[in-house]
């Protein structure tokens, strides 16, 4: 595969404008027509310690943040220790000095470096914050960033704060370029020319599935803030209103989830949105819609656990919990996005499933894609399709859970005329009333998983990437899946026989889908980003397969090198 994009970090302490940096670059990359894929991480504090910002663009499909970067600009010193062993021949060094906080180490041979005083320039200017508009400068000069299209972004960013603040970063921008312009390119490195503007969106994961849970027809969504999903409640409290609807930010996740069973048990399409402590602290009522048979849809922003952990890292750790996190048998249906599209299309089959089905849904999503921007098609209203509730006719006596021919029961809405029922936690006969007969537990416990098992025929099938016989078959799920998209055609590229499988319906498990796949391949890795290896341990549980796991846990997504490496070490 030949490499036909380019990567740029940018990294520095919080608060120097790292982020704002990245998306200005991401923004205007964007709107030349270039495809992008971004990735950033920062510090759990409100400000300072490490941030860091990458933006991968190429004219071309991206899948994930790439392997490494070519171009890393330094806002200071601790930026410098944390990627200097990343420093190889052929990277692009661009480095605060003189006037920073260091001075690198002696620049190994075959990097290309470019010290540019920022701090000094923006302290001349005097205001030390313009310091990520002097960088931003120098970088559109280095690297052909198109700078017609970065100057719209800045415009838009700036303008509504006052033309004397507009054309101050301006300035310092001009400043940046002017640095940059008196000294030599030595490097081989450039963003893509602009090609003609395309009809997309550029949108991270988390207001991707705010926007999805809109497009899915929600009227009610209550959630209590959390890194890393609180930017989808955001999302939905400047939106949702504007459609009738209604948010609540409860006063913990308890509370939340109580919420929306309660406007669900109304006749609401509801919704919540968390993280894995609270996913922890919901348990309890997601086993109340599944004993209820509630429509309930959560979405799970996975991140660094157990505990507090790593609040503002990766992870892919809350598979175990999400599939039988519960006390009892509570049947609930998992899945699991990819990437940014999939957090608006998913989201709306999430709502649609919760309500078809009348349990607990739960999308998972993890940290790296919560922030990652993507470009996507720009969304059509009219291609979504709105699944409603079974609700019952009014004829003849009204059962709640009425044993049918699917499993499904019909629902009312509070006040219906001859609808009255019993709505508990408790066990109970069709009409709702308690029951502790063994006779009656025992049906209701079929009845409840009985009805989610056509979601495995009913949903897409599971993707399958390659045709034939396979050395290797890689199975993943996940924002990891684009990964493995990469390092397949890669290694296809090399002469390998390797496929790929990308699971999204997590639960219930399509077992036959996975044999077949199995039934290709000699042998099975399994990638993700967990200690003990999760998905495996429930394709061992389900199916007759023996994966090889494959884990990572150090708060940072998988690189395409990296699973290549491990598919090569296999081979």
């Amino acid at each position: 595969m030949v490499k036909n994009d380019l990567i740029i970090r940018v990294a520095g302490e919080g608060g120097e404008g790292v982020i704002s940096t990245g998306d200005f670059i991401a923004a205007a990359c964007a709107r030349a027509g270039l495809e992008i894929y971004t990735f950033k991480t920062f510090p759990a504090e409100v400000k300072g310690g490490y941030a860091m910002y990458q933006v991968r663009t190429s004219p071309d499909r991206i899948y994930n943040q790439g392997d490494t970067f070519d171009v890393f600009c330094a806002f200071n010193g601790e930026a410098y220790e944390v990627n200097k062993h990343l420093l190889k021949p052929g990277t692009a060094f661009v480095y605060d000095y003189p006037g920073g906080d260091f001075e690198p180490d002696a620049i190994p041979e075959g990097v290309f470096a470019y010290p540019i005083p920022m701090s000094k320039a923006a302290k001349e200017m005097k205001s030390y914050r313009s310091k990520n508009m002097v960088a931003l400068g120098a970088l559109s000069v280095l690297f052909n960033i198109n700078e017609t299209t970065l100057k719209q972004v800045l415009t838009k960013k700036f303008a509504r704060k006052g033309e004397e603040i507009l054309n101050f970063n301006l300035q310092a921008f001009e400043k940046g370029k002017e640095l940059a312009n008196a000294l030599e390119k030595t490097d081989p490195w450039r963003v893509a020319d602009a090609t003609t503007p395309k009809d997309v969106i550029v949108i991270a994961g988390n207001d991707a599935a705010g926007m999805g849970a809109l497009l899915g027809g929600l009227e009610f969504f209550s959630a209590y803030p959390i890194t890393p999903a609180t930017e989808i409640a955001k999302y939905v409290a400047t939106h949702l209103p504007k459609l009738g609807g209604t948010l609540i930010q409860a006063e913990d996740e308890i509370a939340s989830i109580a919420q929306v069973l309660g406007a669900s048990y109304a006749g609401k399409r509801s919704m919540t949105a968390t993280s894995g402590p609270g996913l922890a602290l919901m348990s309890e009522m997601l086993g109340m819609a599944s004993m209820s048979e509630t429509p309930v849809m959560l979405v799970n922003v996975q991140r660094g656990g157990p505990s507090t952990g790593l609040p503002t890292k990766h992870e892919q750790s809350d598979l175990f919990l999400a599939i039988h996190g519960s006390h009892g048998d509570a049947p609930r249906i998992v899945l699991s996005v990819e990437d940014v599209k999939d957090c608006i299309d998913m989201t709306v089959d999430a709502l649609n499933m919760a309500e078809e089905y009348q349990c607990p849904v739960i999308l998972l999503s993890d940290g790296s894609l919560a922030f990652s921007t993507q470009t996507i098609p720009r969304p059509n209203p009219a291609d979504y399709t709105i699944v409603k509730r079974k609700m019952w006719d009014g004829e003849g006596t009204y059962k709640r859970y009425e044993l049918t021919a699917d499993g499904i029961s019909p629902m009312v809405d509070p006040g219906t005329p001859g609808g009255m029922h019993i709505a508990t936690g408790l066990e109970h006969t069709e009409t709702g009333a308690p029951s502790f007969k063994p006779e009656a537990h025992e049906s209701m416990h079929a009845k409840r998983f009985s009805k989610i098992k056509p979601v495995v025929a009913r949903y897409k099938p599971t993707e399958v990437d390659g045709e034939g016989e396979a050395d290797v078959g890689i199975i993943t799920w996940g924002s990891t899946i684009g990964v493995a998209r990469e390092a397949v055609a890669r290694l296809r590229d090399e002469g390998h026989k390797v496929k790929g499988f990308y699971p999204k319906l997590m639960w219930p498990m399509p077992v036959e889908q996975y044999e077949a796949f199995a039934a290709t391949c000699k042998k099975i890795l399994v990638p993700e980003v967990n200690y003990q290896g999760q998905l495996s341990h429930f394709i061992r549980a389900e199916t007759s397969i023996k994966p090889i796991p494959y884990t990572i846990c150090g708060g940072l997504p998988f690189t395409p090198a990296q699973m290549i490496a491990k598919v090569k070490e296999i081979l």
